[in-house]
């Protein structure tokens, strides 16, 4: 139910929803739409994807969300930790509750990498 949701929010943009069976939901947001080039503050296209996840964790305290996040080219591990913070603390501030959001994690590729599930 949440993917249908989410895509009905993202069908016809670069966000990518996927899900495979009852699985969790993937949601993938193509680092251009994600992050500046070797800043880590959220843009506002991933930001209104955030907001809709902050809003699906609030209304389903079941679900928890996995945060990674990838530095620019090269593979900036730092960045990609610092960016994959600011993920988590962008949901904190949305409403979120920490028990629902997943370590942040440094991703590898060029999207944003969040998965959404029930616990």
């Amino acid at each position: 139910m949440e993917r249908q949701w989410l895509q009905s929010w993202f069908d016809g943009t670069p966000v990518v929803i996927a899900q495979q069976g009852s699985g969790p939901v993937a949601v993938n947001v193509p680092l251009e739409f994600s992050f500046d080039a070797g800043k880590r503050g959220v843009k506002p296209p991933l930001a209104a994807v955030l907001d809709k996840l902050a809003e699906a964790l609030r209304r389903q305290p079941q679900m928890t969300l996995a945060l990674a996040a990838p530095g620019d080219a090269g593979g900036d591990e730092t960045l990609a930790a610092q960016r994959a913070a600011a993920l988590r603390s962008y949901l904190l501030g949305r409403g979120a509750s920490s028990a629902q959001l997943g370590a942040p994690q440094a991703a590898a590729g060029r999207a944003v990498r969040l998965r959404l599930e029930a616990r």
